[in-house]
């Protein structure tokens, strides 16, 4: 049986067009690890782009058994 977690990282949104810079891809990988350290599996990642600035992240999913 697994236990699943979700975060969302927030990134940056440009003028007409979301993007990852290389201090978010930096601060993605950071999160990856430390969950890791944590005995969190990494299952799925999307982007989640948007009009505003509300909802522009990366949608995170972990797994690790119970």
């Amino acid at each position: 049986m697994f236990e699943y977690k979700s975060e969302i990282l927030k990134i940056s949104y440009k003028l007409l067009r979301a993007s990852i810079n290389d201090s978010e891809v930096d601060n993605l990988g950071k999160l990856i690890n430390e969950r890791a350290l944590e005995g969190w599996e990494l299952v799925t990642y999307s982007f989640m782009g948007g009009a505003d600035n509300l909802g522009n992240g990366v949608l995170i999913t972990f797994k690790k058994e119970k």
